[in-house]
């Protein structure tokens, strides 16, 4: 298996089909083919060498599209570097994983300056559209002046992509994800989400992120059509929408409830849309009630999954959103099982639960990452006898839907991020005046969960929530920062002197429909 062949049959099927639309640009998959054949070469020129990695900070753009094939053409790998976090953060990150080689575009360019002082990389490239820095490669010019190469591309169990999430030691893990990890995960989405030829898709989420990476790979797959916003923005989403007929996006629902109740939406046809695969939370009552007056064309699939299990892991079609006869209360889960991978619903030991009990998720087939980068511990505690512990609780009823009921991860979903606790505590912790610290998710109407930092201030100390916040954000990525600061005495402590999260979260969850989104 390799992950180029997504790109080589789009170039066999469909070469004078165009296969990306970026802004005023277009290219056909014949074009595309050729220019990352000719851009692996370039790689190769540069001396990345197979097995390498190579970093990438960029927006979305029909040029990130080519590098996801472009690197692994070269025999070397795509570090997809997140866009939101802060320069400490991705100091980290490149420092961990060694790239050869890192690009980056317009809207980084001064991020990138940073990086380079704190943790220099052998070789930029520029992908741009402005001047050319000195002393970096130009991306369109590379392409232009190098032959195409062969393919190089690895296979199976090699390396191609490592994804940088967050973790509960407060620093980043590089999920290691093989080419038989994301053609299964490519194929998977393909089949959960009905790609085909026809699907024109609008891309706005993050392709750091692999719900945006996916579908960029995976309509590439199916021979499709990519139409691409470097960002999420209501008005350019709707203009998109309507312009090129898309009928396939990705929305988390933050974004949704935005679209619905934008001031603009009446003035644009979105009648194209047929799918619209959303996750990290479930649509609420209220933004569903919206969703069926507004876009009675359009059909929402919830999906669940991990950058560990390279992506989707379960699914839920939009028939499941309501109460019906034979299904009734199904809305309130997270889905069942996708193709080609097996969950369970496991005790400590690992062992398999009756229906109706609340345990771990545990997921298992040829999704399953091959570890965390140089970090086999944190590996090691994530994958038991080819099994990966989520660290979601949930139960499963009699029709294998699953229902999550709690994170034991100690993490917040916010407006469609992965936030995990220890990371903002650790921040917060930095702050001269903080004592101690506990992170927690509250309930939010648009952000789903909001971060809520919780602190005992040190004796003759006193700091202000806008400290605590405007603190935060020198150190971690502005999502992650606090979004209200609560000030006590104490912190509750178990008998053995354990902090008592639930103690804190709990009265802000009273009367919600699900303890976490």
């Amino acid at each position: 298996m390799q992950l180029t062949q997504a790109l080589t049959r789009a170039v066999q099927i469909h070469p004078r089909k165009v296969g990306t639309i970026c802004g005023d640009r277009s290219r056909t998959w014949g074009e595309i083919g050729d220019r990352v054949a000719r851009l692996g070469a370039a790689l190769r020129a540069l001396e990345v060498k197979p097995g390498d990695r190579v970093a990438v900070l960029a927006l979305n753009s029909d040029r990130y599209i080519e590098l996801f094939f472009a690197i692994n053409w070269a025999g070397a790998a795509i570090v997809p570097l997140n866009i939101r976090w802060a320069i400490p953060e991705n100091v980290y990150a490149l420092k961990d994983c060694e790239p050869s080689a890192l690009i980056y575009d317009d809207e980084y360019a001064e991020a990138v300056a940073q990086l380079q002082q704190q943790h220099p990389v052998r070789c930029l490239i520029y992908m741009g559209d402005k001047a050319v820095p000195s002393g970096h490669q130009d991306y369109e010019a590379l392409i232009r002046s190098t032959a195409p190469m062969e393919n190089a591309c690895g296979a199976k169990d090699e390396l191609a992509f490592i994804c940088y999430t967050g973790g509960t030691t407060g620093f980043p893990k590089g999920v290691m994800l093989s080419h038989t990890n994301v053609v299964y995960g490519l194929l998977n989405w393909i089949a959960s989400y009905h790609h085909s030829d026809e699907t024109v898709f609008l891309h706005a989420s993050a392709y750091c992120h692999l719900a945006g990476a996916w579908p960029a790979m995976a309509v590439t797959m199916t021979g499709g059509r990519h139409v691409v916003l470097p960002k999420f923005q209501a008005e350019t989403a709707f203009a998109a929408i309507e312009k090129h007929r898309v009928n396939h996006c990705l929305f988390v629902p933050t974004m949704i409830n935005l679209l619905v109740h934008h001031p603009d939406f009446e003035k644009y046809d979105l009648s194209s849309v047929k799918d619209c695969i959303y996750g990290a939370s479930p649509i609420s009552d209220a933004v569903q009630t919206a969703v069926l007056a507004k876009l009675p064309t359009w059909k929402f699939i919830q999906g669940y999954g991990m950058t560990e299990t390279s992506a989707v892991s379960l699914t839920m079609p939009w028939r499941y959103h309501f109460d019906g006869e034979d299904h009734k209360s199904k809305r309130l889960g997270t889905g069942r099982a996708s193709f080609g991978v097996d969950i369970r619903i496991v005790d400590a030991q690992g062992k398999e639960l009756p229906r109706g009990e609340t345990g771990e998720i545990a997921i298992h087939g040829p999704q399953v990452m091959l570890g965390y980068w140089r970090n086999p511990e944190a590996t090691a505690a994530t994958i038991r006898d080819g099994w990966l512990f989520s660290g979601d609780a949930a139960w499963m009823d009699e029709d294998g839907f699953a229902y999550i009921v709690d994170r034991k991860k100690d993490m917040i979903i916010s407006g469609g991020e992965n936030v995990y606790s220890r990371e903002v505590e650790n921040a917060v912790s930095l702050h001269p005046a903080v004592l101690e610290c506990a992170v927690i998710g509250i309930p939010d109407e648009k952000w789903g969960e909001a971060v809520h930092a919780v602190i005992v201030q040190k004796k003759g100390h006193r700091a202000s929530a806008e400290d605590i916040i405007e603190h935060c954000h020198k150190w971690i990525a502005g999502y992650k920062c606090p979004r209200s600061v609560e000030f006590r005495d104490a912190m509750p402590v178990s008998t053995q002197g354990k902090l008592q999260k639930n103690l804190l979260r709990d009265p802000y969850w009273q009367g919600q429909r699900r303890a976490v989104t």
